[in-house]
């Protein structure tokens, strides 16, 4: 399942996500979903609340494509040149979905988002709605880009229903 969604949030609202990320504190951290690469390799990244994504006011655009009632967490990731990014997923019954948030994005740039084998380019204010078990890995921006690549990461579970036949 992989879903795009371009033209959904206006570009007035991708103005105040992008100055949200700008004044948001980030951390330098390693990811541990992988056991079979350097432990001391570090990404920049900043964990938004629920109320974070409320204020930046992105929340009512994704709510528009996934229910929140089965919210995990949200994660704004920061790329640079020079970055590198290994194939990865999200474990099992997670859905991502994920928002481009730079404003500018021009060709050249690179910063694609790589699902399976179909490579999604950036493009700003676009929505790639995804089943997170999927192996996915992201390109770094090229040296001609931008010094930052945002995207903001939200990690939803299936819900699971379970029905039950009764026979009488």
């Amino acid at each position: 399942m992989i879903e795009i969604h371009d033209d959904k949030v206006p570009f007035h609202i991708q103005q105040q996500v992008y100055n949200f990320i700008l004044n948001s504190n980030f951390r330098i951290q390693g990811w541990f979903d992988r056991d079979d690469i350097e432990t001391d390799k570090q990404d920049l990244h900043s964990q938004w609340s629920l109320d974070d994504l409320k204020n930046s006011k992105l929340y009512n655009y994704i709510k528009e494509i996934q229910s929140f009632d089965t919210f995990e967490k949200c994660i704004v990731n920061l790329s640079k040149p020079g970055d590198y990014y290994y194939k990865h997923s999200h474990g099992e019954n997670s859905i991502a979905v994920v928002y481009y948030a730079n404003l500018i994005w021009r060709e050249g740039w690179a910063g694609e988002t790589i699902i399976g084998d179909k490579v999604y380019e950036f493009t700003p204010g676009r929505l790639l709605k995804f089943d997170g078990t999927i192996p996915h890995s992201i390109r770094p921006q090229s040296i001609i880009g931008p010094h930052y690549r945002f995207t903001i990461s939200t990690f939803f579970k299936f819900k699971l229903f379970l029905s039950v036949l009764s026979i009488f």
